[in-house]
């Protein structure tokens, strides 16, 4: 499996070796930071990349400089006339990724809202409810949304 998408547009400019040394080195920033690169063209010594970020557990994310200096670095061991044009795409996570039990707990009070009212106008049972805002239940993106949109109005 490849970790740099296309490759092998890079056939007929670089030696296997150095393919399989930026295949490795793809890996690892796949594997510690969740980025992955994408050949777009290749055409007159000149590559376009695109470096794409995406979720990470720890909710620490590259800027876009940090992206592009990154996509770079990687390439950087390429001979000195085939130049480089990174595009990158930062990952913004969701707004609803925010919610958890002290959210939504912080929120309703906020509001003034209780667990009946949220049962009643989204129409999912009261005890559903319950469970996720108590932390009983783990709650879906879907169901995180939800809290999110409901109470962020």
């Amino acid at each position: 499996m490849s970790h740099i998408e296309n490759i092998s547009l890079l056939s007929g400019l670089v030696s296997p070796e150095r393919i399989m040394k930026l295949e490795a080195a793809a890996a690892r920033h796949q594997q510690q930071s969740n980025i992955s690169f994408i050949i777009r063209s290749v055409e007159d010594q000149v590559i376009e990349v695109s470096a794409v970020q995406g979720e990470k557990d720890s909710g620490t994310y590259a800027s876009e400089a940090i992206l592009v200096k990154r996509t770079q670095d990687l390439f950087s061991k390429l001979p000195s006339e085939i130049k480089i044009r990174v595009a990158a795409e930062t990952y913004l996570p969701s707004p609803a990724s925010l919610v958890d039990v002290s959210w939504i707990e912080k929120k309703m009070n906020e509001k003034g809202v209780r667990i009946k009212k949220i049962a009643f106008d989204t129409g999912i049972d009261r005890e559903s409810i319950a469970d996720w805002v108590t932390g009983k239940r783990r709650m879906s993106q879907i169901v995180k949304a939800m809290f999110y949109f409901y109470l962020s109005k």
